[in-house]
C-alpha cells in the first residue's frame, strides 16, 4: 500500500515519482537504509513510508533512530523517512468521505480521529463488512472463519480507492502524521 500512497504524495507534492518499492515493512527499511541514503543525490531524494506500529518503538523520534539514524548519522535534506501513525490505513481512514463514497457505508460509521486507533488495519476490514457493496464485504475483509487478517483482495482494492478515490486534502485534516509528511515533501525542491 505504500507504495500506491507514495505514487500519489510525490506528485501532489510537485516531485516526479522514480522507483517505488513497497509491502517490505520496516524491518525492510531498517536493513536497506544505508543503501537508500546512497541513492541521494541533489537531483533525487527518497521518501520511506513504513507503519509506525510495526516498529515497537516508544516514539517515532526512537523509531527514527534505530531504522534510520543509527545506519545514515547525517541525512541529507531530501532524504525523508515517514512513520504513518499507528499505520498507513489510518491515513486512509482520515478521508472520511471517500471511504464512506468507496465503502457505500454511513460516514458516521468512520472514526473521526483515525490515528487513534490501535489497529487502523482492522477497523477498515470491519468497515468493509459494513459495506453495501459485496466486492467490497468479500474483497477487503476475510471470509467468516478464515484466519487471515485481511481479504483475499484487500490490497488490490485498497490500492483502487488510493488511486480514483483517496483526498489527500480531506486525509490531511484528520491524520496529523501525513499533514506533517505533506508540509515535509512540499518544503524539498
Amino acid at each position: 500500500m505504500e507504495e500506491a500512497v507514495a505514487s500519489r504524495l510525490l506528485p501532489y507534492c510537485g516531485h516526479e515519482i522514480g522507483t517505488v518499492y513497497g509491502r517490505c515493512g520496516c524491518a525492510y527499511v531498517k536493513e536497506k537504509a544505508a543503501v537508500f541514503h546512497h541513492l541521494v543525490t541533489d537531483q533525487t531524494g527518497v521518501l520511506v513510508l513504513t507503519d509506525f506500529i510495526d516498529t515497537k518503538a516508544a516514539c517515532v523520534p526512537d523509531a527514527l533512530k534505530e531504522y534510520v539514524l543509527d545506519k545514515c548519522p547525517t541525512l541529507p535534506k531530501n532524504f525523508l523517512c515517514r512513520f504513518s501513525v499507528n499505520e498507513l490505513e489510518s491515513w486512509l481512514l482520515a478521508d472520511r468521505e471517500g471511504i464512506a463514497k468507496y465503502f457505500n457505508i454511513a460516514l458516521s460509521k468512520l472514526p473521526i480521529n483515525p490515528e487513534n486507533e490501535n489497529d487502523p488495519k482492522n477497523t477498515l476490514v470491519n468497515l468493509a463488512r459494513k459495506s453495501k457493496k459485496k466486492v467490497i464485504r468479500e474483497g477487503v475483509a476475510p471470509p467468516p472463519g478464515h484466519y487471515a487478517a485481511v481479504g483475499p483482495e484487500y490490497i488490490s482494492l485498497m490500492r483502487e480507492f488510493v488511486n480514483i478515490q483517496w483526498s489527500i486534502e480531506n486525509a490531511m485534516r484528520n491524520a496529523p502524521s501525513l499533514e506533517r509528511c505533506v508540509r515535509r515533501l512540499c518544503e524539498i525542491k
